[in-house]
């Protein structure tokens, strides 16, 4: 009787582990993620500037307000995309890393034995 309550509590506490360090830990890292664009939104506004594009800056309805506007505009879309760009990309190289380190551990067990120096 106790074994088999002993196998059961194994068991879910390994499957508990797998969800709690990869799922969990999807949504801890995507969540981190999406605060931190959602901060950028509001300092860059990347979808306003998308929005008005080739409006003119300032309701300057001349070719200076279409050209700086447009300009203006441009260079904020292409400086917002590559911060969102680079703070995704951190996003992902933090949740691979972060699932790398128990195959890290499993690999270190197998193939060098006990001996965990780094």
């Amino acid at each position: 009787m106790i074994f088999i309550f002993v196998i059961k509590t194994v068991y879910y506490r390994f499957l508990y582990f797998f969800k709690h360090w990869y799922v969990d830990s999807f949504y801890v890292i995507k969540g981190w993620t999406m605060g931190r664009v959602r901060i950028l939104e509001k300092r860059l506004a990347l979808r306003i500037n998308l929005h008005f594009l080739f409006s003119p800056l300032y309701q300057e309805y001349n070719i200076y307000g279409y050209v700086l506007g447009f300009l203006f505009r441009l260079f904020k879309i292409i400086t917002g995309g590559i911060f969102y760009l680079i703070l995704v990309l951190l996003g992902a190289f933090v949740y691979l890393a972060w699932i790398i380190i128990p195959l890290f551990f499993v690999y270190k067990i197998f193939f060098d034995g006990v001996n965990l120096n780094f």
